[in-house]
C-alpha cells in the first residue's frame, strides 16, 4: 500500500541530499529530456519569444533587484523620484516574464555568486531529490526547440487556430440561427467549437499576458501556466532524465482516443451516410482531428504539472520539518511553492468552468435526441437508417464519455485544491509534533489565506436547467442526420452538414 505524503516526507528527510542543500554540489549526471516532451510544447504552439531558462530568484531579492533598478534609473535621470513605470511587482510575472541572463555560464549551483544566491533561490534549482541543481537549455535538450522566431510562429499558429475555429462555429450558427426545427442540431455544434477552442484560447492569453507584462496582466495571472518556463520548472521535479514521462500510459489514451473518435467519424460517412463527401467535410474532419489532439495533449499537460506538484510538496514538507523554526527561509520557500500551486487552481478552476457546462449541455442533447428519435416512423422501418442513426449515437456518447473520463482523470477529481488541502493537513499535523508553535501558526496561517473559489457549480447549475429546460421544449426538430431519403423535404445543407 502506497505510504501517505506525510509519511514519505518524514522518510526523506533522513536523505542527506535533504541536508546541507547550498553544499551540496551539481554533480548528478546531467542527461535531456524526453524528447516526446518538446514535441508536444511544440504541437500545441507553447514556446517562448525569448530564452526559456534564465537564471533565478526569489520574490524578496526579485523585488530587490527591481527596486534597485528603479533607483539606478532614477539617478539617471537626476531626481530622487522614481520613472513612471507600468510594470508590476506581480510574482508570477516577475518569476516568468522577466528578461534575466542566461544559465548557460554556470556549471553547477556552488559557481553561483554569493551575491546571486540566498536560501530560498536555491529551492528554485530543486531537482526530484530536493537538490539545487542548475541546468541550461541545451542540458535539458530544449536548444534546438525554441529557436529565434518560436514565439511569434506560437502566436501566429495560435490565431490561425483561432480563425479557424471561429469559422467553424459561425458555419453551423448562421445556417442553423432563427430556425426552430434545428436547435438541438445547433446546441450539438456549438457545444462542440466550444469544447475544442478552450485550449487554443487560452493559450493566446498566455501569450498575450507574457507580451504585455503590465499590471493589467495581473489579473489573468492563471495564464503563466500554459507559459514555457512555468512547464520547466514543473519537469524538474519529475526526474525527467530517467523516468521519463510520467503517465505514459494517459499520454497514449489522450493521443488516442483522438484517432478513434475522428476514425469512427470517418467511417459513419464512408459507409452508413447518405451524403456526399464534399471538401468542406474533409477539411472539417482533418481540422477537427488536429484540435482533438491538441486537446488530448492539453489534458496530458494538466496530469504533468499535478504530478510535479505532488512531488514539490513532499519535498516542501520534508524541508519545512528539517528547518523547523528558521522562519524566514521557511516562509520564502512556502510562498514560491503556494504563489505557483495557486496559479494553477485558478486555471484549473477556469477550465473546469468551461469543461462542466459544456459536458452538461452535451449529456442533455445527447439525451434528448436519443429519446425524441425513437419514435420517428424512418427509423423505426428502415435498418439502414435505424442504423446510421445509431452509429451517430454511439460517436456523440464516445466523444462525451470519452472526453469526461480523460478530464477526471488527469485533473485527479473535479477540482485541483485538494493537493492544497492535503498539504494543509500534514502541515497541521507537523504542528502538533514541533517544538517551535509560533513559527508552525504562522506558516499554517499563510496556507489558510490562499483560498481560491469558483463559480463551477453555479455555471453548471444554470447550463444544466437551461438545457433541461431546452430538452422539454424541443420539438419538430430535424432528428436524422446524415439520412436524405428519411426527410425528403429538408434541405442537403440542412441534413449532412
Amino acid at each position: 500500500m502506497e505510504s501517505s505524503p506525510l509519511l514519505r516526507c518524514h522518510a526523506s528527510i533522513q536523505s542527506p541530499t535533504h541536508r546541507n542543500l547550498l553544499e551540496v554540489p551539481g554533480t548528478h549526471e546531467r542527461r535531456r529530456w524526453p524528447h516526446i516532451f518538446w514535441f508536444i510544447l511544440k504541437f500545441l504552439n507553447l514556446y517562448y519569444h525569448d530564452r526559456v531558462v534564465m537564471t533565478r530568484k526569489c520574490h524578496i531579492c526579485r523585488v530587490k533587484d527591481y527596486l534597485e533598478r528603479k533607483r539606478r534609473i532614477a539617478m539617471t535621470w537626476g531626481t530622487t523620484r522614481s520613472p513612471p513605470s507600468t510594470r508590476t511587482m506581480d510574482y508570477l510575472i516577475l518569476a516568468y516574464e522577466e528578461d534575466d541572463k542566461a544559465t548557460d555560464h554556470i556549471t553547477s549551483y556552488n559557481t553561483i555568486s554569493e551575491q546571486e544566491r540566498c536560501d530560498v533561490c536555491a529551492f528554485l534549482w530543486w531537482n526530484s531529490e530536493g537538490v539545487p541543481e542548475v541546468y541550461n537549455e541545451k542540458d535539458i535538450g530544449v536548444a534546438r526547440w525554441n529557436h529565434r522566431g518560436s514565439g511569434v510562429l506560437s502566436v501566429l499558429l495560435l490565431i490561425l487556430a483561432a480563425s479557424v475555429l471561429c469559422y467553424s462555429g459561425m458555419v453551423p450558427l448562421i445556417r442553423y440561427w432563427a430556425k426552430p426545427y434545428q436547435t438541438l442540431h445547433l446546441m450539438l455544434k456549438s457545444t462542440l467549437i466550444i469544447f475544442i477552442s478552450t485550449f487554443p484560447l487560452l493559450s493566446l492569453c498566455s501569450k498575450i499576458r507574457s507580451f504585455s507584462r503590465s499590471g493589467h496582466a495581473s489579473k489573468y495571472s492563471w495564464a503563466t501556466v500554459l507559459n514555457v518556463r512555468y512547464l520547466i520548472v514543473r519537469g524538474q521535479f519529475l526526474n525527467l532524465p530517467q523516468k521519463g514521462l510520467p503517465g505514459t500510459w494517459l499520454l497514449v489514451l489522450c493521443v488516442g482516443y483522438a484517432l478513434i473518435i475522428q476514425g469512427y467519424q470517418v467511417a459513419i460517412f464512408l459507409y452508413v451516410s447518405e451524403c456526399d463527401i464534399t471538401p468542406y467535410t474533409i477539411a472539417s474532419t482533418i481540422t477537427g482531428m488536429i484540435f482533438f489532439e491538441m486537446w488530448g495533449l492539453f489534458t496530458y499537460l494538466v496530469f504533468f504539472i499535478r504530478t510535479s506538484f505532488q512531488s514539490q510538496l513532499d519535498l516542501v514538507l520534508a524541508y519545512l520539518k528539517e528547518n523547523e523554526g528558521e522562519e524566514r527561509k521557511c516562509r520564502g520557500v512556502l510562498f514560491a511553492t503556494t504563489a505557483d500551486l495557486l496559479c494553477f487552481e485558478q486555471f484549473c478552476d477556469l477550465l473546469s468552468a468551461i469543461f462542466f457546462p459544456c459536458l452538461v449541455l452535451a449529456v442533455v442533447t445527447n439525451a434528448t435526441r436519443d429519446y425524441l428519435i425513437s419514435g420517428v416512423d424512418c427509423v423505426i422501418k428502415d435498418p439502414r437508417i435505424r442504423d446510421a442513426q445509431r452509429n451517430i449515437s454511439w460517436l456523440g456518447w464516445t466523444e462525451t464519455a470519452s472526453t469526461a473520463v480523460i478530464y477526471f482523470l488527469a485533473l485527479g477529481g473535479f477540482q485541483a485544491n485538494y493537493m492544497r488541502d492535503q498539504f494543509l493537513i500534514n502541515l497541521i499535523h507537523l504542528k502538533t509534533e514541533g517544538k517551535f508553535p509560533r513559527f508552525w501558526r504562522r506558516l499554517t496561517k499563510d496556507m489558510k489565506h490562499l483560498e481560491s473559489g469558483s463559480g463551477i457549480i453555479f455555471a453548471s447549475f444554470v447550463f444544466s436547467v437551461i438545457g433541461i429546460y431546452g430538452g422539454f421544449e424541443f420539438h419538430d426538430q430535424i432528428l436524422v442526420y446524415l439520412s436524405k431519403s428519411c426527410s425528403p423535404n429538408i434541405s442537403t445543407s440542412d441534413m449532412c452538414i
